[in-house]
């Protein structure tokens, strides 16, 4: 499943579309009616498929909805990077720690 997030300038709104690819199809996701519809390639997505947000509500929607997903134990693999990052660090930290005999 992909998710894509896009600000449309011309309506003022955070569109959110759910796409998934199965064998050589895809297909995008209403996630409220639980229906999903083929799309071919360069076809237009219809509204009914489209999570729209308006613009003063989507930075805190998206925030609040990634900080929904974080209290789930849900990591993206940024979380991962910065964990394997911080604990490089700490093993470096302790390196150098020994070889300046503190």
């Amino acid at each position: 499943m992909r998710v894509i997030i896009y600000r449309d300038y011309g309506t003022l709104t955070t569109k959110i579309i759910f796409v998934e690819k199965q064998l050589d199809k895809r297909f995008v996701h209403n996630l409220y009616t639980q229906q999903m519809q083929e799309i071919k390639d360069c076809e237009e997505i219809p509204d009914e498929f489209i999570m729209k947000v308006p613009d003063h509500l989507s930075l805190i929607f998206l925030k609040k909805f990634a900080e929904a997903i974080d209290k789930q134990g849900i990591k993206t693999d940024m979380d991962a990077k910065i964990e394997g990052t911080l604990e490089a660090t700490k093993y470096h930290l302790e390196d150098l720690r020994k070889l300046l005999k503190l």
